[in-house]
């Protein structure tokens, strides 16, 4: 209903059912040839799913069914008045008719207005609270001072919402341009610091002069950039779709808003003060495994929670290459090793953390170069799949070796030969193989220690 008054495609319908909605789900989804799951346990409404059509069903909040018209209507009353916002407490007859609005739902949404249905909308249910962020930002509304102050007292009862429920409603909000005011909001709220803690722990922690923001401001101004970034080097058509990432149903920019929201949590953990210079060592590495810790609380999928991991560890990664120019195809293959298969997102990420950082030690020069450099690298990249000239059991057969990490350290190194151009026949292959593990047996490997750049 709001979405249609407000002249906006209608993406799902929900429907207020006198009687239990399961039954009805059911039918609805053989008529229609689709799929019917429940939605929410709580309120005991199910989801019919076919194709592009998604319709929510739910019974009537305020108790069984009557047959008297004049009781219908007030219990329709009643059902709306439990709702969250009064911009989303409309109705209509199914066949068609007159809009019901015991709420002044109609009002507010002329206003831009964001008005709670009770005073203990918010508290009935604590996501509302981030819902308001998101409509706040979705449609311009303006919450009202109840509104706002209901949300700051119900903020911390977030904490007993299920991570699914978190994960989805935050998903949204970072699927829509320019998310950081939302975030800002939450952070307003107090709601930050529950939902996302490793993100609220960023704020007032100051940088170095290569930055012009303390970590949160920097966080925030590099989220806007996500959709600019992305058509700039080409469109979302680059981007892995969520399905593919694990993250099912986000909008097309969501998953890779996502890395770029939480690529710097780890810098307070690390943060040192060396000579008067401020340093973030293996902020990057200690991200990671901080992203892995939000992902099992929200109940991230594993094959999510390892495309954030991957962004997070790998964010600084595009700018080593700057001190490797001109570039080689043998650096372009182990950039794409480093970061495969996300190499688009990786270089989305990467823009995104350096146009937000613009210190009075960072020049214009600099970013113009990372940006040609980001160009570059996307179009110097493999885009096809590297040729497999041996598997692993030729590996083990051939060097003599147990199953273990060694062999897909041999299968990565003949990748890069293979990318680079130096490697193109399976004879080749298997004397490179020799050469190669002759060298590191007589050579024992040494810890590699990667710093990142100052600027970031």
């Amino acid at each position: 209903m709001r979405d249609g008054l407000l002249g906006r495609p209608v993406r799902d319908l929900d429907v207020a059912v006198d009687g239990a909605a399961e039954p009805l789900g059911a039918r609805l989804a053989d008529r229609l040839g689709g799929t019917v799951f429940t939605y929410s346990e709580r309120f005991a409404a199910v989801r019919v799913v076919a194709g592009d059509v998604v319709v929510d069903l739910s019974p009537l909040r305020s108790g069984p069914g009557s047959h008297v018209a004049a009781d219908a209507e007030a219990r329709l009353a009643a059902d709306l008045a439990g709702r969250d916002f009064t911009v989303d407490a409309l109705a209509e007859p199914v066949g068609g008719g007159e809009v019901f609005d015991p709420l002044g739902g109609r009002d507010d949404l002329a206003a831009g207005r964001l008005r709670l249905c009770a005073p203990s909308a918010l508290d009935d249910d604590a996501l509302r609270v981030l819902r308001l962020a998101r409509l706040e930002l979705e449609f311009r509304f303006a919450p009202d001072t109840e509104a706002l102050a209901a949300a700051r007292r119900a903020a911390a009862a977030l904490a007993e919402v299920s991570g699914e429920r978190l994960r989805d409603e935050l998903t949204a909000t970072l699927g829509l341009s320019r998310p950081s005011s939302a975030v800002r909001r939450l952070a307003e709220l107090g709601a930050l610091a529950v939902v996302l803690p490793e993100l609220d722990n960023v704020r007032g922690v100051t940088q170095n002069p290569y930055h012009h923001r303390d970590v949160f401001d920097h966080t925030l101004e590099a989220l806007d950039y996500v959709r600019g970034v992305v058509m700039q080097l080409g469109g979302t058509r680059f981007l892995a779709t969520p399905e593919e990432v694990g993250l099912p149903g986000a909008g097309p920019t969501a998953p890779v808003a996502w890395a770029v929201l939480l690529h710097d949590v780890g810098k307070p953990v690390v943060r040192r003060v060396e000579d008067g210079r401020i340093m973030f060592w293996h902020h990057d590495e200690v991200g990671r495994g901080m992203a892995l810790v939000v992902a099992d609380r929200l109940r991230m999928s594993r094959r999510f929670a390892q495309f954030l991991a991957l962004l997070i560890r790998q964010h600084l990664r595009l700018g080593f290459l700057v001190r490797e120019q001109p570039l080689t195809r043998r650096a372009l293959a182990r950039y794409r090793r480093d970061v495969s298969p996300y190499v688009f997102e990786s270089v989305v990420v990467s823009l995104c953390d350096r146009v937000a950082t613009r210190g009075e030690k960072t020049s214009p020069t600099s970013i113009a170069r990372h940006y040609r450099l980001a160009r570059d690298v996307w179009s110097g990249v493999t885009k096809a799949p590297v040729p497999r000239l041996l598997s692993g059991d030729d590996v083990i057969a051939l060097l003599g070796i147990r199953p273990g990490p060694a062999v897909g350290q041999a299968l990565d190194a003949l990748e890069e030969e293979v990318e680079a151009g130096d490697v193109s026949t399976v004879d080749e292959a298997r004397s490179f193989l020799t050469r190669w593990w002759s060298r590191r047996e007589s050579s024992p490997e040494g810890s590699e220690t990667a710093a990142g750049p100052e600027a970031t």
